[in-house]
């Protein structure tokens, strides 16, 4: 079971980034190799953010906190990407993990054959995560999905998605707006692990608490998906691509918020850092 923590031990007000960057935070620096010796190469993940306008100007945006816990508790190196990025498979390669994370915007009805609906979207990240999605995955990438990756992951290989909104389901899986920003993110709700999946395996738990704030969820889950977590009122929390050659999971809730704290959440960061590095190693 996790533990929450103080809202001061999460530093991870929203931020924005303009253009694709990179850098090492704490978690990324390795002590000096000896004379001659090679240096461990960082792994470098490729982080998809959004289109945001701020004072009318559009920014490559993406919130502070994914970024921290990839270079901090994942040991990664971080470059935004910006959809569509239609060059991204003549330089996938370069790449040693990918990430999609969340996002206020939803992902947009017509792609798994729904009417449409109300609510915010984002066009050029839909176009981005649900072709990098199974290229990343056949590469042998890590991949990692969060709250709207996990969305997206099902959506990529033919599953669908529910709306939530305006549901008594919906109210129990959105934050509370009359906390501060750090309370609403804390862990608040369980999740029953799949037995001996990936994510039962990384904990050593049977149920962990969660912090899922979201207003669609996976309907039908999409046949190459195997189910990872669920909550007590069946919404699948969790999922992992089956027969993947790496680390292909993502999950509903939000643990990029308290990654240095939160054992749950830190455990997830840090065996998908693992799995970069790993995958950094055999390209060095």
């Amino acid at each position: 079971m996790s533990t929450p923590h103080t809202p001061s031990d999460a530093g991870t007000s929203p931020g924005t980034g303009a253009g694709a960057g990179a850098g090492t935070g704490t978690g990324a620096r390795t002590a000096p190799a000896p004379a001659g010796a090679r240096h461990a190469r960082t792994p470098l993940v490729a982080l998809a953010c959004f289109t945001e306008t701020l004072d009318g100007v559009p920014y490559a945006a993406v919130r502070q906190a994914y970024v921290r816990a990839l270079e901090d508790v994942a040991g990664c190196a971080v470059a935004l990407i910006q959809g569509p990025a239609p060059w991204l498979p003549g330089v996938l390669d370069r790449f040693d993990a990918v990430v999609l994370g969340g996002h206020e915007s939803n992902v947009d009805p017509r792609h798994y054959g729904a009417p449409p609906a109300p609510g915010p979207r984002a066009p050029e990240r839909d176009t981005l995560a649900l072709d990098l999605l199974p290229r990343a995955v056949d590469a042998g990438l890590p991949v990692l999905g969060i709250c709207r990756g996990l969305q997206e992951l099902n959506v990529a290989y033919g599953g669908t998605l529910r709306d939530l909104t305006g549901t008594a389901l919906g109210e129990a899986h959105r934050e509370d707006l009359s906390l501060p920003r750090d309370a609403q993110y804390l862990p608040r709700h369980p999740v029953t692990l799949t037995p001996g999946g990936l994510l039962h395996q990384l904990t050593g738990h049977p149920t962990v608490t969660v912090n899922s704030l979201h207003q669609q969820a996976i309907d039908r889950l999409a046949p190459r998906l195997h189910t990872e977590a669920v909550t007590d009122d069946g919404v699948i929390e969790a999922a992992s691509v089956t027969g993947a050659d790496a680390f292909a999971l993502a999950v509903q809730w939000h643990p990029e918020w308290y990654a240095a704290s939160d054992p749950v959440s830190k455990s997830l960061f840090t065996a998908f850092g693992a799995a970069a590095a790993r995958r950094a190693g055999g390209r060095a």
